[in-house]
């Protein structure tokens, strides 16, 4: 498993157990207390979502959608895809996305680095993406420097929401260069870096000032690329038995997925409203799932669900989910990349047609207020000129 003291990897603090951090609150455990055994009865589904999607707390710039254990799974399935292949092409949709062609060992993929604050994630994608006619200059300085460039290696640091390409190009003189291009899966915080071969940020989707005196990263061209700092939380995935023991002894009495969220890293805070839901409130059932959950991450066992409630996928996870009851479907799917690329077609086509309103409705208000200055103006020429007369 992967070691402790690490952040978690996807999606908004955004594609990593996960789940969505905008799902409903559901069955809370009954908090530090277990409940008597014969009287105490589990909810059979959580409380009704709201039209479109499953909203709820720990927003956090967004929601995590696929917590950081699923990382290591998701970031095999496209090292398989593109390691050792080549870019032949490059091109950045929209101001947060950049779409890489690869030829790579068995057959051409097209991988999606998504920065979006709303849904910040990596994935193989076969949906047609729409090109602006002129390339963004982000966009042409990754094609300056990664067109047909090889990709050696493609790792994610344990529990961290971060994946790291490792790139081998020529530069303007022919020579072999090293590049790394890094996402940063972190909700608000998401961003894309182009690095030099010693780790020097070239240049980065969205360039971050900081504050140095409050200890805040500053992402800019010529800076050295610092990670973000580990949070002082548990690894789930290679606790001892005994020290889980003392934190499931929540002497704070705090609900049993708040707890779940506040001692360990790398679990989504749906996952941590599942695991307390199957639990029914009771310390060694809870126990017992955190450890059923823990054998399934070492020995890559988890599979990609995307939940389904009327026919429209609603989240996404790595598990069957019970607390929603059988209203909502977990659906298996084939990969990681497939889940999040159904899940997210209806709607970033829906983000694109909202935008484009947007921009529609600028263009028009700035043409308006033109012609009405025009107008004014015009009106006072004729009346000086009939004062004149």
């Amino acid at each position: 498993g992967p070691p402790p003291g690490h952040r978690p990897l996807c999606g908004r603090p955004g594609p990593g157990p996960g789940g969505g951090a905008d799902s409903p609150p559901a069955h809370r455990g009954g908090g530090g207390r277990v409940p008597p055994g014969p009287q105490y009865q589990p909810p059979q589904r959580a409380p009704e979502r709201q039209p479109g999607g499953l909203p709820g707390r720990h927003r956090a710039g967004g929601p995590v959608r696929l917590a950081v254990a699923s990382g290591p799974h998701r970031a095999a399935e496209l090292r398989a895809a593109v390691a050792g292949g080549k870019i032949d092409k490059l091109y950045q949709p929209t101001r947060d996305e950049v779409v890489l062609y690869v030829r790579g060992q068995g057959e051409n993929v097209r991988l999606l680095l998504s920065a979006n604050p709303g849904h910040p994630r990596a994935n193989l994608t076969t949906l047609n993406r729409e090109n602006p006619e002129q390339p963004p200059m982000f966009c042409m300085l990754l094609r300056k420097h990664l067109q047909g460039a090889r990709i050696l290696e493609l790792n994610q640091p344990p529990l961290e929401r971060i994946l790291e390409f490792r790139l081998e190009t020529l530069d303007e003189l022919g020579d072999r260069v090293e590049r790394r291009l890094v996402l940063e899966a972190m909700g608000r915080s998401a961003n894309l870096l182009l690095l030099d071969g010693e780790g020097r940020i070239i240049d980065c989707i969205r360039r971050v000032d900081g504050d140095l005196g409050r200890g805040q990263r500053q992402l800019l061209p010529g800076l050295f690329y610092r990670q973000p700092p580990a949070p002082d939380k548990l690894n789930p995935f290679t606790i001892e038995p005994e020290e889980l023991r003392l934190v499931l002894e929540n002497p704070l009495g705090k609900e049993w997925d708040k707890l779940l969220l506040d001692s360990f890293t790398g679990l989504s805070p749906l996952v941590a409203r599942e695991l307390a839901f199957r639990a029914g409130g009771d310390r060694e059932r809870l126990a017992a799932e955190l450890e059923k959950l823990k054998n399934n991450v070492n020995e890559n066992g988890l599979t990609p669900y995307l939940l389904v409630r009327e026919g429209k996928p609603v989240d996404f996870t790595v598990l069957p989910i019970l607390q929603y009851g059988p209203e909502t479907e977990s659906r298996p799917q084939a990969s990681f990349s497939q889940m999040l690329d159904e899940f997210y077609e209806r709607r970033e086509a829906a983000d694109r047609v909202r935008q484009r309103g947007q921009d529609l409705v600028k263009a028009v208000t700035s043409a308006r207020d033109r012609t009405a200055r025009k107008l004014a103006n015009q009106t006072r020429e004729l009346e000086a000129t009939r004062d004149r007369a």
